[in-house]
């Protein structure tokens, strides 16, 4: 028995899909893959395929580029707002350390300040502003001397050299003194 196929139905099958024109002729029982092969080269179905396939690339791109564009234009707004808001509350603490209150200090009434928006709440602010372009919302500081301390040393001793350095500072002193505390054996040639 000679079947008819629709070939246009293989054909947007094709075209849309990812399958070769041997897997679409096993999909719809056509034991003769050959006639389909012929119908897929005089109706130049991969062309047609790559042409489809560069259009929704296209297309796919174009959209992805839109939203891209109105996440971008969004995220603009929140700035803009989010720099209007600091402003504003730097505006407001500007004015808020100009104002005073009445306040009794022992007999006599004295104008204290008033601060509504302190600068602990204008520095949360900021660091909100931060998040929003991604910068760090904290910027750590690391500060040697220089010095490594070996870990064979005992606890208490470096507890007492950390406390003497804070007591100290830059303390000048002569040659051969210190004020840091000796490890018991240690000897000058060491």
């Amino acid at each position: 028995m000679n079947r008819v196929h629709d070939y246009e139905v293989l054909e947007r099958e094709f075209v849309a899909g990812n399958m070769s024109v041997r897997e679409l002729a096993r999909l719809h029982k056509i034991s003769n893959a050959s006639v389909v092969h012929v119908q897929a080269k005089s109706r130049e179905w991969v062309r047609k395929r790559d042409e489809y396939r560069q259009r929704a690339s296209e297309r796919a791109i174009e959209f992805m580029a839109d939203q891209e564009g109105l996440r971008r234009a969004k995220e603009m707004v929140v700035r803009d707002e989010a720099i209007d808001a600091i402003h504003q509350a730097v505006l407001k603490m500007k004015e808020d350390m100009k104002a005073t209150h009445q306040v009794k200090k022992g007999d006599d009434w004295v104008d204290e300040p008033v601060m509504r928006i302190g600068p602990r709440d204008l520095a949360i602010l900021i660091d909100r502003l931060n998040l929003l372009f991604g910068r760090p919302t904290t910027i750590s500081e690391e500060r040697t001397l220089g010095v490594t301390i070996s870990s064979e040393l005992p606890l208490e001793l470096v507890q007492q050299i950390a406390d003497v350095a804070r007591e100290r500072g830059s303390d000048a002193r002569a040659v051969g003194t210190s004020p840091l505390p000796r490890l018991a054996g240690a000897g000058v040639g060491r």
